[in-house]
């Protein structure tokens, strides 16, 4: 026999006549290496082999043609002889009466990818009249790269009842997705991780065992030419072994006599040596130990079961969980459920256990014991196709179910307060849908809770509204962020409603909003009341108002009465003409103040940089200043924006300033500060040098008609508190007799509702 770099060599000079003249004259040949299986070392199969007998280069092998014949395109009718000349030699073995035997036939790349082959096939097994179970395809892990043609192919091949077998796997770049998807029968291992004794090769080997039995796959080695191959491939399940320590390629009438005889080939190489079986028997042993003690150290629990006729009988139990569960090894083990558990929890653990015995995969389920709460994976082990055994692992979840208890209750409470507040609360979805309703929307709406669900919140929401109530919605789901709204609505009965709610966003652990909760208050009559009282504090303003108005307006007049009557005597004096005119620009002021209280309020509002506002009151104090020899220090530089009306803050600061300079009859200073108050308010203080107050008086500062001055109304300051009041601001005064006067205004940066 030719060395494979002879073969080589003589494959290179091959022609492509010899070639043709080969197919014509049928120089081919088969030979069936056998397939033997490893747990009872019979021969369950072959595989089918070519080769060459040339005339003149002798023996050769398939590397040495294999390729020429794929450059010349001759492989797909070589690959068609070897199919259809293997159904009929594994025909005539049957008919003779040999036991039947499965025939491993390759498929070459173009056969697979570029022919009609589930024809081919079809063709082959009807003219040897073979049944397709005898039949096995071997195609390469290469092959399968385009997974939806292979898919497609190998589906139909199945349905023919041929096996399909994936060669010279751990080779190639298949994934384990590949295999899980394709309907194949066997992983044939190449012979490349058989041979090297390297620990990366045997734990590549051991993987790709381990694979195949998690997806119910035979295992097949080729190449074992050494008893150490044969003893790895035991020591870790494989399922069938091919090679030359079994035997070497055989002629169809050697296999035929090797078939006669149904020998067990492998039985003098597992009898020979008893010592060594002793060995290994020890070695396994001392490797359960180690197994065993692993699975005590463990923080879970692992036990087994086997089913002996219909009961199930625990063969491990191992692990930390176990002893928390108050149980030893020794009151489990050898038992039955029935044996240590009560017949109801027993009784539904079996019926889980069984469920995982008849293959169902993700089998899972709770337990209890002791106050010890846990969670079980099943998953069935296979043995030749077969399940061997259940193993179940454990692990301990007291922890999460005492914190789901506690979420439970905590839940429930909520619920409780929930469904007994008078205030109805609402879920809304990002639809704007009601997912959920309290009771207490009867005694708002009228309606039970079971109608509001699944529709839209806007049915609760006058037409007049329902725009604002959806911006509202939309803004908290996009900001992230509460809002209040006042809407109307109308009750069940057909009554009319003023509402007040509020949207409070409910986040995700990824930070977006997920639902939002709607509290809604029924303020109706609230309202009313505020307007009523509202209504009675104007008519009794209105009536002091008349009461001053009266008093103060009698002195002037008394005063222009009598100078009148004195002009009718002279008419040369002019003070008394001043006199007049100054009592005239009083009650004038004094008018003035009246008809801005009578006004509504400006809706004039706008971003103003408070120091401009400033400067301007100061500009317009300069002379009053002036003429009491008083000093404005402004300290006010830093640029600020508020939202107001501008006038009417500018009054304020006139009126504020006014007062100061008023307080100091002999002059003096007044300084004006600005400062920033945290990120949403700016203050203005106004600090002067005059007499200062008694703290009964500070009480007293913004009542309606009181005033610090000897002919003072007090309308000036009380405009200033309404109207600080109006652009939601907030005055304080700091005052001691003689120490003088700081007064401090605060006004919030951020933009205010200007319909206040």
């Amino acid at each position: 026999m030719f060395s494979p770099n002879a073969n080589e060599l003589l494959g290179a000079q091959i022609k492509e006549e010899e070639f043709i003249r080969a197919l014509e004259q049928q120089e081919f040949l088969l030979l069936f290496q056998p397939q033997i299986e490893l747990v009872s070392g019979e021969l369950i199969g072959v595989e089918a082999l070519i080769r060459w007998e040339h005339p003149e280069k002798g023996y050769l092998l398939p590397h040495a043609f294999l390729p020429f014949a794929e450059a010349c395109h001759a492989i797909v009718p070589m690959g068609d002889w070897v199919l259809r000349a293997a159904c009929k030699q594994n025909k005539a073995w049957q008919t003779a009466g040999l036991p039947p035997i499965v025939m491993a036939v390759n498929l070459s790349a173009v056969q697979f990818l570029e022919t009609d082959i589930v024809h081919t096939v079809q063709s082959a097994l009807e003219e040897s009249q073979l049944d397709p179970q005898y039949l096995e395809l071997e195609i390469t892990e290469s092959m399968i790269v385009d997974a939806m043609h292979s898919l497609v192919v190998i589906q139909k091949l199945k349905q023919l009842g041929v096996k399909i077998s994936i060669d010279d796997y751990g080779t190639g770049y298949s994934s384990i997705r590949d295999l899980q998807r394709l309907p194949i029968d066997k992983l044939k291992m190449d012979q490349s991780l058989i041979h090297e004794s390297k620990t990366d090769e045997i734990s590549i080997t051991k993987t790709i065992i381990a694979i195949a039995r998690s997806l119910r796959l035979q295992v097949v080695a080729e190449g074992v030419e050494t008893d150490e191959h044969m003893e790895m491939l035991k020591e870790n399940m494989c399922d069938l072994v091919q090679g030359y320590l079994i035997s070497v390629p055989v002629s169809a009438e050697e296999m035929r006599r090797i078939l006669e005889q149904q020998q067990v080939l492998l039985q003098s190489t597992w009898e020979e040596d008893k010592q060594k079986q002793s060995v290994m028997f020890e070695a396994l042993c001392l490797a359960r130990q180690k197994l065993l003690q692993t699975l005590r150290k463990q923080q879970g629990m692992t036990f087994t079961t086997i089913k002996n006729e219909d009961r199930y009988i625990i063969t491990l139990c191992e692990g930390e969980l176990l002893y928390r569960l108050g149980l030893v090894p020794e009151q489990v083990v050898g038992k039955e459920l029935f044996d240590f558990l009560s017949a109801q929890d027993a009784d539904r653990k079996i019926r889980y256990i069984e469920r995982a015995w008849n293959g169902e995969e993700n089998v899972n389920y709770e337990g209890a014991l002791n106050g010890v709460h846990y969670l079980a994976c099943l998953r069935a082990m296979y043995v030749q196709d077969q399940v061997k055994e259940v193993v179940a692992y454990c692990v301990d979840i007291t922890e999460r179910k005492i914190a789901e208890e506690a979420l439970r209750e905590s839940e429930a409470n909520y619920r409780l307060i929930t469904e007994n507040m008078s205030d109805l609360v609402c879920v809304l979805d990002h639809q704007g849908s009601i997912t959920y309703a309290s009771p207490a929307v009867f005694s708002v709406l009228g309606y039970k809770h079971e109608e509001m669900k699944e529709h839209h919140v806007l049915v609760m929401v006058a037409a007049e509204h329902k725009e604002k109530m959806s911006s509202i919605i939309a803004e908290i789901f996009n900001q992230k962020q509460a809002r209040h709204i006042k809407f109307s609505s109308i009750h069940r009965d057909g009554s009319n409603l003023i509402l007040e709610a509020k949207g409070t966003p409910v986040m995700s652990e990824d930070g977006n909003v997920e639902k939002v909760i709607l509290v809604v208050r029924n303020i109706t009559y609230q309202v009313q009341v505020e307007d009523f009282i509202r209504k009675t504090e104007t008519l009794s303003v209105i009536g002091h108002l008349a009461a001053v108005l009266a008093h103060e307006i009698r002195n002037p007049v008394t005063s222009i009465k009598g100078f009148v009557q004195l002009l009718k005597g002279e008419h040369s004096k002019q003070e008394y003409f001043d006199i007049m005119l100054a009592e005239f620009h009083q009650l004038e002021k004094i008018l003035r103040e009246f008809i801005f209280l009578t006004q509504r309020q400006s809706n004039h509002f706008e971003a103003s940089n408070i120091s401009h506002i400033l400067l301007q009151a100061i500009s317009d104090l300069d002379e009053k200043a002036k003429q009491g020899q008083v000093c404005i220090v402004n300290e006010c530089t830093e640029p600020v924006s508020i939202w107001c009306d501008s006038s009417q803050i500018r009054h304020v600061f006139v009126t504020l300033i006014s007062n100061a300079i008023d307080s100091m009859p002999n002059g003096g200073v007044v300084r004006i500060i600005q400062r920033l108050e945290g990120d949403d308010q700016v203050l203005i203080r106004i600090v002067d040098q005059g007499c200062g107050m008694s703290e009964e008086r500070l009480h007293r500062l913004g009542e309606p008609f009181y005033s610090t001055k000897e002919k003072g109304t007090g309308l000036g300051l009380m405009i200033s508190y309404k109207i600080i009041e109006y652009h939601q601001g907030v005055i304080h005064f700091f005052s001691s007799p003689n120490q003088g006067t700081t007064v401090d205004v605060y006004f919030p940066i951020n933009q205010v509702r200007s319909n206040l």
